[in-house]
């Protein structure tokens, strides 16, 4: 899958989308909206339910502003509000610690019912990114938040791949905090990713061994999906990802610094 993402950097850099506000921690709701998010979030997401009330209040206006500013096309699904809700939140849970956690490169987000072929390619995809869009299959976006602990889920890593992207290779909507830590974060775990490819043995699923975007992407899942597991088993990559991302799902408040 990753294959075809390689070679996507030169279309990201001239890229020509117009810039957007990428946050608005002022953003007002309703508490029947707040009600009615609240419900449809916490029906699938653990890590939600576990937020004080306050930032949970902060996730849903988050994914209110998220949801907003996307359009999402349904193939082979009828269009449908809850699920936009659940796609928007899988990717406010990857960016809740950033300051700008819109991936405001990407305007466009397909929701297709199962895995799915592109172009010519004999390959089943059940997710990828792509200059016009984030792509997800619904079936497997459910199944990542249904099989909970096996460090799976395709939403957290295609979300994951659109941070990265969003912050590297699109012109505006760029989280500094993010970028920096990140580039630290590919300078510290570089030994790391070497080490694994050479033993052919870790924690993460062997799919990180393809190069440092999948091993970011498969270490984000894995840091969502079993925090614990990740932390003793690899503990120096763990701290590494709650410095990039700004939070631990370990702790009450989720968040390390409330402004990074």
């Amino acid at each position: 899958m990753q294959s075809f993402l390689r070679k996507l950097n030169s279309i990201f850099a001239s890229s020509t989308h117009q810039p957007a506000a990428d946050h608005s921690p002022d953003l007002f709701i309703t508490d029947e909206l707040f009600n009615n998010y609240s419900f449809v979030i916490g029906g699938l997401f653990t890590y939600f339910n576990d937020l004080p009330h306050e930032e949970k209040l902060r996730f849903v206006k988050r994914v209110h502003q998220f949801k907003s500013s996307k359009k999402f096309h349904f193939i082979g699904l009828e269009n449908n509000e809850d699920t936009a809700i659940l796609i928007s939140s899988s990717a406010i849970q990857v960016t809740f610690g950033l300051k700008n956690y819109l991936l405001s490169h990407f305007k466009d987000i397909y929701i297709l019912a199962d895995a799915y072929r592109m172009d010519e390619d004999e390959e089943l995809y059940i997710g990828h990114v792509a200059p016009d869009g984030i792509y997800l299959s619904w079936k497997h976006f459910l199944y990542g938040y249904s099989h909970k602990n096996d460090n799976i889920n395709v939403a957290v890593h295609e979300m994951a791949h659109a941070l990265l992207y969003n912050n590297f290779f699109a012109q505006y909507g760029i989280d500094a905090h993010f970028r920096l830590n990140y580039e630290r974060f590919s300078n510290s775990t570089g030994p790391i990713l070497a080490e694994l490819i050479t033993q052919r043995r870790s924690y993460l699923r062997s799919y990180a061994f393809s190069n440092l975007h999948e091993f970011w992407a498969v270490s984000v899942e894995a840091f969502f999906e079993n925090p614990r597991g990740l932390k003793e088993n690899m503990p120096d990559l763990y701290e590494a990802l709650c410095r990039v991302l700004n939070q631990d799902p370990l702790t009450y408040n989720k968040l390390l610094k409330s402004e990074p």
